[in-house]
């Protein structure tokens, strides 16, 4: 039970109502039968909000749960963070994560999908640990208004390789799913050694990603990322990537990459929903430039503002 002097860093809401614990016999409990999406939110504007309402939605189906509707699901989202900021009282945070997790819920015993499910989307949010800076801008007084974002500037990493491996199960891959056990594993090895981040790779050797992003590498004006189509997770970030990277002029390809290649890359970064781009400084004992991944980060962020979603007024921003 929380203090009622205690401000609390995170709630989690079903249908707008804050709740503390889930049934016993929920599913996501016992078995992992779920997924999830971890969303960042500036003031009132959802980033990137198309790519995680496809992975919803295509989670949905892969995982053989009900369909999704997008109108509630923002709802939804709307509902927690009006609840959150209500009982948070603070006019200083601006910066939110919500994560929205759907449990298949309450059933009858055993593996097996029971015919009779009654899933439950979970919303929790909670404050982010560092703030994006939100304006409207007008260039001219007939101009429609644009939507301007100030990130953090990224900060540089050193990483290592993980002695735990990426789950290969071609059936789950790509999903982020509620089974993460691998990446809980590797990201304990990450703390441990006072890293932010560390790389995976599967049991084949490809390497696959970060404990909890995705990873690039640039080559000749090309970025390569690995695929995913026996391990991993293709991140939101990632997914929208593929069109900025040619639109900079980049060749875009997903494939197999070993780790050598990584080692003889131009650059390296990764990639995360709520961190965004993370230039890669050094992997373990190559040095790399950070030039055009900077500038990705920039061009991302500008990509930020046209995907945005206000919340609140339900209509999505058009630049």
């Amino acid at each position: 039970m929380s203090h009622p002097h205690i401000q609390p860093t995170s709630i989690t809401y079903i249908n707008g109502k804050a709740i503390e614990s889930i049934p016993i016999q929920d599913r996501a409990l016992h078995y992992g039968d779920g997924f999830f999406t971890t969303i960042l939110v500036a003031d009132r504007f959802i980033l990137n909000w198309s790519a995680h309402c496809r992975r919803l939605k295509q989670s949905a189906v892969r995982l053989q749960f009900l369909a999704l509707d997008e109108s509630q699901l923002l709802q939804q989202i709307e509902q927690a963070l009006t609840q959150f900021k209500d009982q948070i009282k603070s006019k200083q945070h601006t910066t939110y994560i919500v994560k929205v997790l759907v449990s298949r819920g309450v059933s009858g015993r055993g593996y097996a999908i029971s015919e009779t499910f009654h899933p439950v989307t979970l919303v929790q949010v909670s404050l982010a640990p560092f703030t994006v800076m939100v304006g409207i801008e007008r260039v001219a007084q007939n101009e429609p208004q644009t939507l301007k974002l100030n990130f953090p500037p990224p900060m540089a990493l050193q990483i290592e390789c993980c002695q735990t491996q990426a789950s290969i199960q071609a059936q789950l891959a790509g999903v982020k799913h509620l089974n993460r056990l691998d990446s809980v594993l590797a990201r304990t090895e990450v703390a441990k050694k006072q890293h932010q981040e560390g790389l995976m790779l599967n049991a084949l050797g490809d390497v696959i990603s970060g404990t909890q992003s995705n990873v690039f590498l640039l080559k000749d004006r090309t970025l390569i990322t690995p695929v995913l189509d026996l391990s991993g997770v293709e991140g939101t970030t990632r997914y929208q990537l593929s069109q900025l990277a040619q639109a900079k002029g980049f060749d875009w390809q997903e494939r197999r990459v070993t780790l050598n290649e990584l080692h003889h890359a131009d650059e390296l970064f990764l990639s995360n929903a709520v961190r965004g781009i993370m230039p890669i400084q050094q992997l373990e004992h190559t040095s790399y430039a950070t030039t055009e991944t900077l500038k990705i980060h920039q061009a991302w962020c500008q990509k930020q503002a046209q995907l945005a979603y206000a919340l609140f007024d339900a209509k999505a921003i058009q630049l």
